[in-house]
């Protein structure tokens, strides 16, 4: 009798061990989801466009996720408002030198007067090359920061900067073989095409940097915009100067062979009778 009453108390006790022994269900969820062993299909579905977009929002030393167009790691410590800024700084000055700068000062050459329109010329020039360089430093900051050093628009973009240094020395070069012989040279043919050659690139890199950053589509029309203008007014200017230079030749030209048939060669007009000599 006292063991068949003992028996279902063991039992009994036995049960509440084991109860008391397992883990709570919390404990299991908590196993299942974040232990070790790889978690289930259906957690990481889940967890998956969190974890996007916490890494989206980090601002880490080494993230570069505030950056459009780029996911590199940053060699600088930046915000995404510096980054920012000294990214429209670059655009604004490496388009003001290309768009209105060179063009403008491409345009003094031809409309000023001489001899002052060559010191403009050459102001306006180192003024937009000074300016052009500024914006190379900031763009050279800027690539580091983002790794943007090995993108077609770096590229081209320090391809430009080189010929600008060699740009003026043909200048003063062809300034000086044109005081001595008094006439144009093919340095100064050279020296504006290779000049006309870098405004074009310039621009157009201009455009493949707006790309980089994905710039708004206002902006990108704006800029299009003031390139477009800077470069029919500097077409327009060229087509009337090549028009009034022929004019000139031409001008010049009619008074020569005119020249010629009033005075013989080797005689004065005053010795042949064409004019009358001046009075003492």
């Amino acid at each position: 009798m006292k063991f068949t009453i003992l028996h279902p108390l063991a039992l009994l006790f036995a049960c509440r061990a084991l109860a008391s022994s397992a883990p709570p269900e919390s404990s299991l969820q908590q196993r299942t989801t974040l232990g070790p062993g790889p978690p289930s299909s259906l957690h990481m579905h889940n967890a998956l466009p969190e974890t996007i977009v916490k890494r989206q929002n980090l601002d880490g030393p080494d993230s570069a996720a505030g950056e459009p167009g780029h996911g590199g790691r940053r060699t600088i410590k930046t915000t995404p408002a510096q980054r920012r800024n000294f990214r429209i700084a670059h655009g604004t000055i490496m388009a003001t030198a290309f768009t209105i700068g060179f063009p403008t000062g491409a345009i003094f050459i031809r409309v000023l007067k001489p001899p002052n329109h060559v010191y403009i010329h050459a102001a306006t020039q180192i003024i937009s090359t000074a300016m052009a360089f500024a914006g190379m430093g900031l763009g050279i900051w800027l690539g580091l920061n983002v790794r943007y050093l090995d993108y077609l628009h770096t590229i081209i973009g320090f391809a430009v900067m080189a010929c600008l240094v060699i740009q003026p020395i043909i200048g003063l070069i062809h300034h000086i073989r044109y005081k001595k012989v008094k006439r144009s040279t093919w340095w100064g043919f050279v020296h504006r095409w290779y000049g006309r050659t870098i405004i074009v690139l310039g621009i157009v890199n201009g455009g493949l940097g707006l790309m980089l950053a994905e710039n708004t589509r206002a902006g990108e029309i704006a800029y299009s915009v003031v390139a477009g203008l800077a470069g029919l007014t500097y077409l327009m200017v060229v087509v009337q100067w090549i028009f009034r230079t022929r004019a000139v030749e031409k001008t010049i030209k009619k008074d020569k062979q005119k020249k010629d048939y009033m005075e013989p060669a080797g005689e004065s007009r005053e010795t042949v009778g064409l004019m009358p000599t001046a009075e003492p």
